[in-house]
């Protein structure tokens, strides 16, 4: 499913939509597509996976990537969340990333896109880092997720040494450094869980 790219009559049938509004939406922009030699439009899947996301449509369970690179990054900065999805897309192209704003939202993102690998900034509004990662881990269709904490706050703080005790795998500071981010999330959609 790699290198996969779906037709305007695909987009339509996932986006629950004719061809005709999929055409509308190319004409405006709204579809990074390319066209075929013989004149049709073709969309790569992890772009279309990417307008899903970002358009709060569900992703259908066969556009998962099979090979589980999905990435679920959490951040209230809505900057933080598109500087690390680029980066991560800079570094491998067909990673599946979503965002999240806070813990609540995580939450109704899991059920669906069910990442292995969540980035997880500790303070948030509502619920905060360290509340979901001990939700998720006292779940067990999530406690496998792979999680990389990231914290502006003093490696003693409190909250920190709450985190590292309900297990992530990382803790990293802020600023992030972007290199050792990609690398530990390569290592971690690279391992199956136990």
């Amino acid at each position: 499913m790699k290198n996969r790219s779906l037709s305007t009559g695909d987009l339509a049938r996932y986006c629950q939509v004719t061809p005709a509004t999929i055409v509308n939406w190319i004409r405006a922009k709204k579809l990074d597509v390319y066209t075929t030699p013989g004149g049709q439009y073709r969309m790569e899947l992890h772009k279309f996976r990417k307008f899903l996301t970002d358009s709060g449509f569900p992703i259908p369970e066969e556009l998962h990537d099979e090979h589980g690179r999905r990435v679920l990054i959490v951040d209230d900065d809505e900057e933080i969340v598109e500087m690390l999805t680029d980066a991560l897309e800079s570094a491998d192209a067909n990673y599946d990333i979503s965002g999240a704003s806070n813990g609540y939202d995580a939450l109704i993102k899991l059920g669906s896109f069910k990442p292995e690998v969540l980035i997880l900034d500790l303070m948030m509004p509502k619920m905060d880092g360290v509340e979901l990662c001990r939700r998720l881990r006292a779940n067990p269709d999530t406690r496998n997720i792979r999680i990389i904490a990231i914290t502006a706050l003093d490696s003693e703080a409190d909250e920190v040494r709450k985190i590292k005790d309900i297990g992530v795998e990382t803790l990293l500071a802020k600023p992030v450094n972007i290199d050792k981010l990609c690398g530990l999330v390569a290592q971690y959609v690279s391992r199956v869980p136990a």
